[in-house]
């Protein structure tokens, strides 16, 4: 996807985008194929940066309450960068959770108290 197709996009595409873009993360690295997983985490990075330069973070809050535990972690970890206050609890719960996604949620957490989580 172009970074023009991104930017031409409605919020509710972007958020349809970035839900699909976990959704295929979560598979690919389950599955081990690194390739798909950067695919897909360079759809979720893309549509939140747009989400981000339109001011429309906020949509990603519903997603802390997904039944996919890879959507809420995602979202958990962009929450940090503009409502910690909502993405640290579920960041918590996930990081205490077996497999990639608790590793990734406790991950997240370590690099944000570090100050060193940064967002493209």
């Amino acid at each position: 996807m172009s970074i023009r197709r991104f930017q031409k996009a409605s919020n509710e595409e972007l958020l349809q985008w970035y839900v699909e873009g976990a959704v295929e993360s979560g598979r690919a690295l389950n599955a081990g194929d690194s390739r798909s997983a950067n695919r897909a985490a360079d759809k979720i990075s893309a549509a939140y940066r747009e989400l981000r330069s339109r001011g429309a973070t906020d949509q990603l809050l519903p997603l802390l309450q997904s039944q996919d535990e890879t959507i809420r972690s995602f979202a958990a970890a962009h929450a940090l960068e503009f409502a910690p206050e909502l993405g640290e609890p579920v960041l918590l719960w996930i990081a205490k959770r077996p497999g990639l996604n608790g590793l990734a949620a406790e991950y997240a957490l370590k690099t944000w108290r570090e100050g060193s989580l940064k967002f493209p």
